[in-house]
């Protein structure tokens, strides 16, 4: 009479499992880091309308 096997047949179920848990973290941390650079840029100071007056150059070249 055969005994019948403790455990079951291997499958793939577990890969395909961590696979896709992997790369739902992976989708939730770019999400992340893009509101948070989104968040970064929207409170960075705006550059001014008008530039400041550059102060008067010489003459003289630099080569």
């Amino acid at each position: 009479m055969p005994v019948p096997a403790l455990l079951p047949a291997a499958s793939d179920a577990p890969l395909l499992l961590h696979l896709a848990g992997s790369l739902a973290f992976v989708a939730a941390a770019g999400r992340g880091i893009g509101w948070a650079l989104d968040a970064w840029v929207r409170r960075a100071p705006s550059a001014p309308a008008v530039p400041a007056e550059r102060p008067p150059q010489s003459g003289a070249r630099i080569r």
